[in-house]
């Protein structure tokens, strides 16, 4: 059995009260060292180097009525790093600004890709964070930190793009490298479902629950997952890959993004007969009880919902939010698939499916979160100098 050394402990202690103080508006040093365990002495000594550091701040006193000295909130200061949040989307990029508190400061609409493969994705890319960080100036935001979120598989720890299915040309892409030496900053990259679902934990319907899953249904399909409160990223960078789900169909193993995805919505829309070039059409003809459009809707809705009911199974959550541009067809996606979990749910205790409460942004922000709170965990665990 390993021993932790002084400097570990410190560390992990100060890991710990990073994230109470993230996860609450503020926060006495008392109420730190109760819900810890760790003694008012070493919970004053992290704190105080927190502070030295420029990462948290006190606020005014709270009155508690007792007599003697009444606790002192604590926060993590809003301007202790501001991040650029991006969605790497297999059509466009999109950008949020956001404060050290998780605050959404900005957002860029999303820009189109003038060119596909590596080399036209990247320009985009580099358009957006650079207007980005115009806007940010132009506030006096100093940005200290980059969030990627994009299609995996990706290795978050190298920051390599492996292979996305549907991103053309991508191979071994070392775009944390990339983005790193353009801008001098810290680049953290994170599977698009993985991030999406810390939006949902921290601006969407994810807020009061510790056990969820929010589904990215986009051309591709993935699942990000949130396990006793906090991202699961599992031994492999293939965790939540539900777009790979096999399904038996027409003779053959299929995957489910490739019979689910909004490209195929579209590619099967047009092939009956309807002329639509965005899935943002899709909605009008529902409205008009188009029965074509129906039918297509819910035979994918299908796919999606025998797919969600076995990761029901599996991990036993407490919800399931479906987002991602799929979440635009509202009931006609949602109600087949709770029908599916209704019918088919093995247990008396039920899951809560709906619509994602979050934008078409919520891999941006999400990745704006995690890169603050990776860069926060980081700078947290420095030593200050007094």
């Amino acid at each position: 059995m390993s021993v932790l050394k002084p400097e570990d402990t410190r560390i992990k202690n100060a890991t710990t009260l990073l994230h109470l103080l993230l996860k609450q508006d503020s926060i006495s040093r008392v109420e730190l060292s109760r819900i810890t365990g760790l003694t008012k002495t070493t919970v004053s000594s992290i704190i105080n180097e927190f502070i030295a550091l420029g990462i948290v701040e006190e606020s005014s006193t709270i009155s508690t009525g007792n007599v003697g000295k009444s606790p002192i909130p604590l926060h993590i200061r809003t301007d202790a790093v501001y991040t650029i949040g991006v969605h790497l989307g297999r059509q466009e990029v999109k950008t949020v600004l956001m404060d050290a508190r998780m605050n959404i400061l900005s957002r860029k609409k999303g820009l189109s890709y003038e060119r596909l493969g590596p080399k036209g994705i990247l320009e985009s890319l580099f358009l957006s964070i650079d207007d980005s960080m115009k806007g940010a100036e132009k506030n006096k935001f100093k940005i200290g930190v980059i969030g990627i979120g994009v299609p995996g598989p990706l290795n978050a720890e190298t920051g390599i793009v492996s292979h996305p299915p549907k991103f053309k040309g991508w191979k071994d892409v070392p775009l944390g490298k990339i983005i790193h030496e353009r801008y001098k900053l810290p680049v953290w990259i994170e599977n698009d479902a993985n991030v999406g679902v810390l939006a949902e934990k921290w601006h969407g319907g994810g807020k009061d629950l510790k056990n969820f899953v929010y589904v990215l249904a986009n051309e591709g399909i993935g699942a990000g997952i949130v396990i006793d409160d906090e991202l699961y990223q599992g031994a492999y960078d293939y965790v939540g890959e539900i777009g790979h789900t096999l399904f038996y169909d027409h003779g053959k193993f299929r995957y489910l993004e490739d019979i689910s995805g909004v490209d195929i919505l579209i590619k099967k829309a047009r092939s009956r007969g309807l002329n639509i070039e965005n899935i943002k059409e899709i909605p009008n003809l529902l409205q008009k009880n188009d029965k074509v459009t129906k039918s297509i809707v819910k035979q994918l809705a299908t796919w999606i919902g025998a797919t969600v009911i076995n990761v029901i199974h599996i991990i036993g959550p407490e919800a399931v939010f479906i987002g991602g541009k799929m979440a635009v067809l509202g009931d006609a996606l949602v109600q087949p698939i709770k029908e599916i979990v209704s019918q088919y749910l093995f247990g008396d205790q039920a899951v809560d499916v709906r619509l994602s409460e979050i934008s078409e942004d919520a891999v941006a922000i999400g990745a704006a979160i995690y890169a603050t709170t990776k860069w926060l965990e980081k700078k947290s665990t420095e030593r200050a100098h007094y």
